[in-house]
């Protein structure tokens, strides 16, 4: 493929240009956050346990966000939770119990903020921005801190087995969230099917080893040298080096699609 010019004018092809203008991310990494406030906020009725529930285990990822998984005490998240340490007691009979039911919780945020984003017609655009969405999820420090505590627990033997099942299950369905989007691009004709394991990794490799990576081998959070979003149009652009099919090359000469970035 050879090498590309970095303009930007508009078409009037599916998508127009390439990055017309700036990759919009829905909530710059904020959705699990969100996610959590918004089960904090929820009404509570008397008998509504599922709601209840809930604000119990926004409220263990809370804590974890703020104090850490080592400091994170029950009576400070039932005070979180606006109820007595006894009312905790009776949805989650242990510590170790809740601690569990709140990874299998936010895990399923984490698959929602990772899966959510504005999705865009033009593949480059929507596979920049998806991809994106994914490092400044894993760049926050919500989401960080429960990974740090899945894998803290992972250490304790009463807890391994469990969580490691946990881990394992989350792990495949956030591989699942990839596969699909590849697997669309295949069925689109914009790109060629390989291992779908191999391109999984050449897309969210470099950006996962740079955010959480990085974060789990105790460095300081680490900032890109521009942005999320140029780091992300940077891998995009050699995954569709590496894959484009001729559909593709045809639209992006035809379509003017280029890679510059503004």
């Amino acid at each position: 493929m050879e090498n590309f010019t970095f303009k930007l004018n508009e078409a009037d092809g599916p998508g127009g240009s390439a990055l017309a203008s700036q990759i919009a991310t829905p909530e710059g990494g904020l959705y699990f956050d969100n996610q959590i406030r918004r089960y904090l906020k929820a009404a509570v009725r008397r008998n509504d346990t599922k709601a209840r529930n809930n604000r119990t285990l926004a409220s263990v990822l809370q804590e974890w966000t703020e104090v850490g998984y080592l400091k994170g005490q029950v009576s400070s998240i039932a005070n979180r939770a606006g109820m007595s340490t006894a009312t905790l007691y009776r949805d989650f009979p242990d510590k170790s119990f809740l601690f569990r039911q709140a990874l299998i919780f936010g895990q399923a945020i984490l698959i929602e903020a990772v899966s959510t984003y504005p999705k865009h017609p033009n593949p480059i655009r929507d596979l920049t921005g998806m991809l994106c969405n994914h490092a400044e999820t894993l760049a926050h420090p919500a989401p960080q801190q429960m990974l740090l505590a899945q894998r803290l627990m992972l250490l304790e033997p009463d807890l391994q087995s469990a969580v490691s099942a946990i881990a394992a299950e989350n792990h495949e369905k956030l591989k699942q969230v990839w596969y699909a989007k590849i697997q669309a691009l295949v069925d689109s004709g914009w790109i060629k099917l390989d291992h779908i394991e191999w391109q999984r990794c050449r897309l969210v490799g470099a950006l996962e080893a740079r955010t959480f990576g990085w974060f789990m081998m105790g460095h300081a959070p680490r900032s890109p040298a521009i942005s999320w979003e140029h780091d992300a149009h940077q891998v995009v652009q050699d995954f569709f080096r590496l894959y484009a099919t001729e559909k593709f090359e045809e639209h992006r000469r035809l379509y003017n699609w280029d890679w510059g970035l503004p």
